[in-house]
């Protein structure tokens, strides 16, 4: 169509230039020495028009094998990119021999793109095969020098997948040269630390952590509680009370807010035996913010004045009068006070609200001692059927408290046969 409109526009050109020509056709003369060229001046136009057609057709000629060359390396990226694509295809199908296959295969190829290096990496990185994938990242880093910080950041992330942290520490500590401040280098900085379980690592790379915005307020809140958690525990483990509440002082703010952490501290100390301040920091956070594991461990303190404690969990109990876990505390602290009627009273409440088989089992032990023997083993049999553990004071029970647990079961089972 385009080649028609031409020949149409060159054939009216043509009819219009004749009957322009033909009242005058005109005179060109042309000398040079003694040679000269006399012509119409339509017959000039037409050879100035040959002659510029002439050059454009030997131009063409000329450009024709880098036109060719071009269009060929056209057609192999092309083909190339057909390849790369069904490659990508397979990995995400999950057919990871055959990705990795074909995407090495294309890593080979100088022509290939930085991805399909990557690519291939990532999917010898799933198949285990470490040796293939360390060629691929190494022939990206000798095609490609000016992404070093990029493939070195894949390097860093396949390695912790395959949670090997010796390689993977190596490869972000020349990172942190590339790119000191990268707030990717910081993500996988704390993924290192996390997988190492290195707390002391983690708790120094909080603040900068908290000003790169790695991480949003929440998930940063999340990550400082568990990084002291275990800075607690290490605390706790030195067996000094000086030491822990010294440590606490020492915590951010925001920090020592978070009930789960605030209740693992008040454990610490009960288990410490410091149940004066324990009882104080119970009191003082239970009239602020009302928690199941803070009232529970409000009943384990046995080192405080105990009637001073009856009060207190009584006053609460007008408030909270279907709470279960409070009811438990409170039969807890009538035992200690001897009031057994009102230990039975509180004790049988829980029980009504949620039976547990610690409620079950110090309601099993007061009927002994009131010498109702029946009542008590059938006390102990429904604690039994019970799963265990009962409920935990802070977000997670150490194995110490397992096996007290487990010795607990044990003990239960003896009385109730």
């Amino acid at each position: 169509m385009k080649l028609l409109l031409i020949g149409v526009l060159v054939l009216l050109g043509s009819v219009a230039a004749a009957l322009f020509a033909l009242p005058d056709p005109g005179y060109i003369l042309i000398g040079y020495g003694n040679i000269s060229v006399e012509t119409s001046l339509v017959v000039f136009i037409i050879v100035l028009l040959v002659g510029y057609l002439a050059l454009r057709m030997l131009a063409g000629l000329w450009r024709m094998p880098v036109r060719i060359r071009h269009w060929s390396g056209q057609r192999q990226l092309q083909k190339l990119s057909r390849r790369y694509d069904a490659a990508i295809i397979e990995l995400v199908s999950g057919k990871l021999e055959r990705a990795e296959r074909q995407l090495g295969r294309l890593a080979d190829d100088s022509r290939a793109p930085l991805a399909a290096c990557l690519s291939a990496a990532h999917a010898a990185n799933r198949l285990g095969e470490d040796g293939r994938r360390d060629r691929y990242l190494g022939q990206a880093l000798k095609r490609f020098p000016e992404a070093e910080s990029a493939i070195c950041l894949v390097q860093a992330e396949l390695q912790l997948a395959r949670d090997q942290f010796d390689q993977a520490q190596t490869t972000l500590a020349h990172l942190r040269t590339l790119m000191p401040r990268n707030r990717e280098t910081l993500r996988l900085q704390m993924q290192l630390y996390l997988g190492q379980k290195d707390w002391g690592k983690l708790r120094e790379l909080l603040p900068e952590l908290r000003r790169s915005e790695v991480l949003n307020h929440d998930q940063w809140q999340r990550l400082a509680v568990q990084v002291y958690q275990e800075r607690i525990r290490e605390l706790t483990s030195a067996r000094d009370i000086d030491t822990l509440k010294k440590g606490w002082a020492q915590l951010p703010p925001p920090v020592r807010q978070d009930h789960a952490l605030l209740a693992l501290y008040i454990e610490q100390l009960v288990r410490l035996g410091e149940h004066d301040q324990a009882e104080g920091l119970l009191r003082e956070q239970l009239s602020e913010y009302w928690d199941d594991r803070l009232v529970y461990l409000y009943g384990e303190l046995e080192g405080c004045d105990s009637a001073v404690q009856q009060k207190m969990a009584e006053k609460w109990l007008a408030r909270h009068d279907k709470d279960a876990v409070l009811l438990l505390t409170l039969g807890k602290i009538s035992l200690r006070n001897k009031l057994w009627g009102k230990a039975r009273s509180y004790l049988e409440a829980s029980i009504g609200i949620q039976p547990t088989a610690e409620a079950y089992r110090l309601l099993g032990d007061l009927l002994e001692q009131l010498e109702d023997h029946d009542a008590a083993a059938e006390c102990y049999r429904k604690g039994l059927s019970l799963p265990l553990p009962v409920l935990q004071a802070p977000a997670q029970v150490v194995p110490e408290e397992a096996m007290l647990q487990a010795a607990e079961t044990d003990r239960i089972e003896m009385l109730s046969h």
